[in-house]
């Protein structure tokens, strides 16, 4: 008995061996020297939840990936700036998004970051992330501090819309303590509560405009809570990632005057260990040369080309979207 036992635990040894062998191989690890070899064989894409345009623009590039790396698959994963960020560290995201203010932050190691991220690089600055605060067209809501005594969603915890809001909130004088209640829940999730009286808010660092918004708007009527001139200056003072920004009248049908908030640049990031020169060269070409695919998608990417990219650039360039920037005349 005790040699069949023996026996079988070095043949599981063998099997999870040959698995970490194999894992190693699909993962873009060069044997030996922990650099990547090509694009891995299973690339997790850290996007966001579902009604988000982040959502949508990695579902797209996941089917246009498919043709650059043919003998890759993409796998599209729900999560956040910071987690996107966080998962990219770890090696469990090859490629992600996030926002420019949340990239400083993970650079340097501060605020959701213990230490810092030094494995991770910028493919393409995309376009602005807008921060909305949303209510129904007929809410008594005309700004933040009438947010007191509300139900809102501030989106999934630890996003970066969420993280925002409690910035905001701050520069206000405020706190959650000061809501009427707290959920914390998805882009879609959150117009569906909006829509049935569950919440008086939505909140989210989004693209301007988001379909799930537009759609809100058609079928319920919105209106946008702008923020003060001293909430937005004190939250370039927080973080220079933040930048103000006017959603102009008519972004969302029932919204005629601007709205004055914040932007952060939607980033495209990758894993250094995990993504090597030419396969980020693939990708950022992908990414420049597809453009008109992602513009149908959502008029926020008309502005994007190589020159804008770089021109926007948050965090260090992958050398691999270096080369692509130098053989258009982008970087010099």
């Amino acid at each position: 008995m005790k040699k069949l036992l023996a026996v079988m635990m070095a043949f599981m040894l063998v099997v999870l061996a040959a698995c970490s062998s194999n894992e190693a191989g699909s993962s873009g690890e060069a044997s030996g020297g922990g650099g990547a070899e090509g694009a891995p064989r299973d690339m997790a894409f850290g996007s966001a939840t579902v009604g988000g345009f982040w959502y949508t623009l990695s579902g797209a590039m996941g089917e246009k990936m498919k043709e650059v790396y043919p003998e890759s698959s993409v796998t599209v994963v729900e999560g956040g700036s910071v987690s996107n960020l966080l998962g990219l560290s770890q090696g469990t995201f090859a490629l992600g998004f996030s926002n420019g203010q949340t990239v400083p932050e993970a650079l340097n190691g501060i605020n959701a970051f213990k230490e810092k991220v030094d494995n991770v690089s910028t493919v393409a600055t995309l376009y602005p992330n807008v921060f909305h605060i949303v209510v129904r067209a007929d809410s008594d809501i005309k700004s933040v501090k009438d947010l007191k005594g509300k139900k809102v969603s501030p989106g999934i915890k630890g996003y970066s819309g969420e993280l925002a809001f409690q910035d905001i909130l701050k520069l206000n004088d405020m706190s959650y303590d000061d809501l009427g209640g707290i959920e914390y829940i998805g882009t879609a999730d959150g117009a569906d509560l909006l829509r049935d009286g569950h919440i008086d808010a939505i909140v989210g660092m989004v693209s301007a405009p988001v379909s799930t918004f537009q759609e809100l708007d058609t079928t319920l009527g919105i209106r946008l809570i702008p923020l003060d001139d001293e909430t937005v200056k004190g939250l370039h003072e927080l973080n220079e990632g933040y930048l103000e920004y006017d959603i102009e009248g008519g972004t969302y049908s029932n919204v005629k005057e601007d709205v004055k908030t914040v932007a952060g640049y939607t980033v495209l990031l990758v894993n250094d260990d995990l993504m090597d020169e030419e396969s980020v060269y693939k990708l950022t070409k992908m990414m420049v040369e597809e453009k008109d695919t992602w513009t149908k998608l959502s008029p926020i990417m008309k502005d994007f080309n190589a020159e804008y990219s770089v021109q926007n650039n948050v965090g260090k360039l992958h050398p691999g979207a270096e080369k692509y920037y130098k053989e258009v005349g982008a970087l010099k």
